[in-house]
């Protein structure tokens, strides 16, 4: 049987490895998925909201008046 020392060294080495290859994959240590969710969120309501005011700028183009529309 080796001794518990002998061991400590290539156990740790495989560790700090195991812990670099995981961070590597997701370097927000699993807060990516949320963080890129988030972040398309974030796309999307500006998306609309830029849609919103090209239609509204569109609207005000075609009625110079600015008289309410039915």
């Amino acid at each position: 049987m080796l001794p518990v020392g002998s061991l400590e060294s290539p156990l740790r080495a495989i560790g700090e490895l195991a812990v670099r290859g995981l961070l590597a994959l997701d370097p927000y240590g699993g807060g990516g998925h949320a963080r890129r969710n988030a972040e398309q969120a974030a796309a999307e309501v500006a998306r609309e909201r830029r849609e919103r005011e090209e239609v509204s700028a569109w609207l005000a183009e075609r009625d110079p008046t600015g008289a309410p529309r039915s």
